[in-house]
């Protein structure tokens, strides 16, 4: 499962330089933020945590751009029958980003993408055998929408909005800062 997903960011990256490796303006940002999700809740595996993302940007057209994200969601701990289980999400996101309205400083973008979700859940108390640690990888598809707001030429917040749909369907909205190297 973690090779899938390493393998699907590193085509990411590539398919990220291919495209944008054509001759116009292009510029590059990286970030970082928070992420709140509805959770999953896929038999006794329940995740409600905020998450922290990591974000690239790289635009490479006047009307759209692709973005790569990683998003850890915190674990979540719960009381489970004679122990605890622990549950986090792994969230790796490619998009691209069409860019709805745009005047000076505000930028209003609709998204769509591909998600591949890994869910670990760990369990700890005095029946393993009965419930043993549980592991799942998913791919889904992403629509939202998003808005940036320049604060300086280098400083950029954002918001964005989206619904992954797939095995594990929640509805994600995340917010923070963008720095725009190029």
């Amino acid at each position: 499962m973690k090779k899938l997903t390493l393998i699907f960011l590193f085509f990411s990256f590539i398919l990220i330089n291919k495209i944008s490796g054509q001759s116009s303006p292009q510029s590059i940002k990286i970030g970082g933020g928070l992420s709140f999700g509805t959770g999953i809740n896929y038999h006794h595996v329940h995740t409600r945590n905020p998450g922290i993302r990591i974000v690239g940007i790289r635009n490479f057209k006047e009307l759209y751009q692709i973005s790569a994200a990683v998003s850890f969601f915190l674990p979540e701990k719960e009381d489970f029958y004679d122990g605890t289980r622990s549950s986090t999400l792994l969230m790796v996101d490619m998009e691209g980003q069409y860019f709805l309205f745009s005047r000076d400083e505000f930028l209003f973008y609709a998204l769509g993408g591909l998600s591949t979700m890994v869910l670990i859940s760990n369990y700890k108390g005095e029946s393993p055998d009965l419930y043993p640690d549980y592991s799942d990888q998913a791919f889904g598809f992403n629509v939202g929408a998003g808005v940036n707001v320049s604060f300086n030429k280098s400083v950029i917040f954002f918001g964005e909005m989206k619904y992954v749909v797939g095995r594990y369907n929640q509805l994600i909205v995340s917010v923070g800062v963008l720095m725009n190297l190029k």
